[in-house]
């Protein structure tokens, strides 16, 4: 039964085929307005233009016309964040140092300070000092029965 369907849709298509065939033969065909070769044009003109914009940026970095660099004027001293989008930061812009705030809404100078504070921060532990000490552990031999 499914082979006697199967047999008959096949020469229902092979005759609906054979029509189409004629009907197409007697309408003249129209030329396809877009064919593989203008996809081909159209992609390799949208890579030259790409290819031209990465290169003008490299040569543009390259060459240094553009400065994003402050020459060593402009450092974060330090920052602290007070929520999750709101930030204070401390600039030190050449000898002065600048007290700001960061927010989504723009940047905003809070304080100028008269006097710089000093970056060299001594109260934070050093690794060195660290390894000092942990060699002069090491480094002391217990004597058995030494129970300090």
């Amino acid at each position: 039964m499914r082979a006697c369907f199967i047999i008959a849709l096949q020469f229902l298509a092979s005759v609906l085929y054979a029509a189409t065939d004629e009907t197409s033969k007697s309408i003249p065909s129209v030329p396809d307005p877009v064919g593989v070769g203008d996809f081909f044009q159209v992609f390799l003109g949208l890579a030259i233009v790409v290819i031209a914009i990465v290169a003008m940026a490299w040569i543009i970095k390259r060459t240094g016309y553009v400065n994003t660099r402050a020459n060593g004027q402009l450092k974060v001293v330090g920052g602290l964040t007070l929520t999750q989008r709101e930030r204070l930061l401390l600039i030190q812009v050449g000898k002065k140092q600048l007290l700001l705030g960061v927010s989504p809404g723009g940047i905003s100078t809070l304080h100028e300070l008269e006097e710089n504070i000093d970056t060299n921060d001594d109260s934070k532990p050093s690794m060195e000092s660290f390894a000092h000490k942990l060699q002069s552990l090491l480094g002391k031999q217990i004597k058995p029965g030494d129970k300090s």
